[in-house]
């Protein structure tokens, strides 16, 4: 079980594509778990990850902030997404996802992937290697934002 969870978070290292620092990156993992059980009413609370068990639902947050003295636009967050885990495509937001460990991105329904003899398939979620936002918006100084994706534990 430590080696797992070893995985799942040391492959948890944003990045920021852009000409300068002024973005800080911050992360962190929280598993969901029923506060009462498994039951129809059970409260569904989310702890900061420890431990995790394959079938676990996680929440990956990403916070980014500019740190700079002007504002900065038009950066890309990308994160890559820990062997571990395969992406939870039931919560699929504005990312960008990746299947060829980032050489390639757009969206999850747009991406095929080879097979034999010329043809391809739809990529699934368990294809998914990288994420990324691409973040068009004017961030002002001390101003911050993030962006989140779901995983499950393989």
């Amino acid at each position: 079980m430590i080696r797992l969870l070893v995985l799942i978070g040391a492959a948890l290292t944003p990045t920021v594509a852009m000409a300068n620092d002024d973005i800080a990156l911050s992360s962190s993992i929280y598993v969901e778990r029923l506060a009462s059980g498994r039951s129809e009413n059970s409260r569904v609370i989310l702890e900061p990850l420890k431990k995790a068990r394959s079938g676990d639902r996680l929440i990956y947050i990403l916070e980014y902030r500019n740190v700079g003295t002007r504002p900065v636009s038009d950066f890309v967050v990308s994160n890559p997404l820990p062997r571990a885990v395969r992406f939870d495509e039931t919560i699929y937001g504005d990312e960008l996802v990746s299947v060829d460990n980032g050489r390639n991105w757009g969206r999850m329904e747009d991406i095929r992937i080879p097979v034999t003899d010329g043809r391809t398939r739809a990529a699934t979620a368990a294809d998914v290697t990288h994420l990324k936002w691409q973040m068009p918006q004017k961030l002002a100084s001390g101003q911050s934002g993030r962006v989140t994706f779901r995983a499950i534990v393989r």
